[in-house]
């Protein structure tokens, strides 16, 4: 059977992931409660997208340790399990960058022509990442086949690419947040602003940080599946990137809570027209300006 969990070392890597998750919600169980009994009945996108991506992973780790334990796969159970993992995958990705664009919007709550550029790199990110789940759908049979052949082994080969395709796309999306943070507190020193709000200043280094951070995991695998190495091991890397990626997604609205604590009451809402504060909007650098003045 060709799979992609074949050698030792790519089943430690495939299996460790699911200790790190099980570290970090124990780690942030207390900010999850508090985050939820402070939203009271009302759910917003960026908790619907916090609950995505801080629950999905445990559906690929299950696939993934069963698969790596199960002595013997069916076709039919094969392609399941692969199903399940690239469909987690696709959620996964699509609500951490969405969390991602929601911090990096509301350092641009009244600028519609970087929030269009935003929207337009992140509903690009997404179709390109369901293009290429939708495509590694065909040649999975032959990825399953108990015997490995010249085809078999091609085709495992395209469906690695077309995972590849999916962090490329969500690279895509990182490398947009940061070029677009970079020049937020570019645009605020060429107007003579050294300092910004406390707010201000927060959001913007931990957009840089997760960002940067989930760039750097994208990046990883990218280089690992483009690697020439074989044996499977060219892919040990993408369950840590689905859990790596669902970790900082929950760490993203998690910062956002307790700067809400210590500053403002935030409210997570975002709509097409804006991003806005319960009781305050962040400052543009006008209105920083004359009251400087």
């Amino acid at each position: 059977m060709v799979l992609l969990h074949t050698l030792p070392i790519v089943k430690y890597f495939r299996v460790a992931p699911a200790a790190v998750w099980a570290l970090d919600y124990c780690l942030t169980f207390e900010h999850e409660v508090r985050l939820f009994t402070s939203i009271g009945p009302s759910w917003s996108i960026a908790t619907v997208l916090f609950v995505i991506a801080r629950y999905s992973p445990v559906a690929w780790i299950v696939s993934e340790i069963y698969v790596t334990l199960a002595p013997q796969l069916t076709v039919g159970t094969c392609l399941a399990t692969y199903r399940v993992a690239g469909n987690t995958l696709i959620l996964i990705l699509v609500a951490t960058e969405g969390l991602l664009l929601i911090r990096t919007l509301a350092l641009w709550y009244e600028n519609w022509k970087i929030k269009r550029f935003l929207f337009a790199i992140y509903l690009l990110s997404v179709v390109l990442m369901v293009t290429c789940s939708i495509l590694s759908e065909f040649p999975l049979k032959s990825v399953c086949l108990l015997k490995s052949t010249p085809r078999s082994v091609e085709d495992a080969t395209k469906v690695e690419r077309l995972i590849m395709g999916q962090f490329v796309s969500s690279a895509l999306f990182e490398l947009a947040a940061i070029v677009v943070t970079l020049y937020h507190t570019v645009r605020l020193r060429s107007t003579g602003i050294r300092t910004a709000s406390k707010l201000v200043s927060t959001l913007w280094k931990g957009s840089l940080l997760y960002a940067l951070s989930l760039l750097a995991i994208s990046v990883a695998n990218i280089v690992t599946l483009s690697s020439p190495i074989s044996g499977g091991q060219n892919g040990m890397l993408d369950v840590f990137q689905g859990v790596l990626h669902g970790v900082l997604a929950s760490r993203i609205l998690f910062d956002l809570q307790s700067q809400a604590a210590d500053d403002i009451q935030l409210t997570s809402h975002v709509s097409p027209s804006c991003l806005r504060f319960a009781s305050q909007t962040i400052p543009s650098s006008s209105n920083i300006e004359l009251s400087n003045a």
